[in-house]
């Protein structure tokens, strides 16, 4: 029997698939199944000139993401992939558009995705995410995904 999420591009669908959507219908329960037990989720931002990081697990993500997500229409939609891979792991860099729907033509904001994946012989896992935004002075290089 296959599973799920037995291939990179079964997982990486599923991730951003999960936090999309109209207001209140992220698939929460789907999510869980990405990550593996041990996961560590890292949200980075700036605030007042300051680089900060906020690392969860997957219930500390969804209890903090919940809110912020509450009444808004959200797509996040893959854009580009790296993959690099090694026997059971592997390092996914995934970059990215946020819209308020999948057709909107207006970008809300792009980003970068840092996945690693660990595959326990049936499936792959989500062992750590982290991400960060384009702002000023940080953008996506052109010729990054060549």
């Amino acid at each position: 029997m296959t599973s799920t999420y037995s291939q990179i591009d079964d997982i990486m669908r599923a991730l951003y698939e999960c936090i999309s959507g109209p207001p209140g219908e992220q698939d929460w329960a789907r999510e869980r199944e990405l990550y593996h037990d041990d996961a560590l989720i890292t949200r980075t931002r700036v605030e007042g000139g300051r680089h900060i990081a906020y690392t969860f697990d997957i219930e500390g993500f969804i209890t903090t993401t919940k809110p912020m997500l509450a009444g808004r229409s959200f797509y996040e939609i893959e854009t580009a992939r790296k993959t690099q891979k090694f026997g059971q792991i592997a390092h996914v860099f995934s970059a990215y558009e946020a819209r308020e729907t999948p057709e909107s033509g207006d970008i809300i904001f792009r980003g970068i995705n840092m996945l690693h994946l660990w595959n326990d012989g049936a499936r792959w896992w989500i062992m750590s995410i982290i991400w960060d935004n384009e702002r000023e002075g940080v953008s996506i290089p052109a010729h990054w995904f060549d």
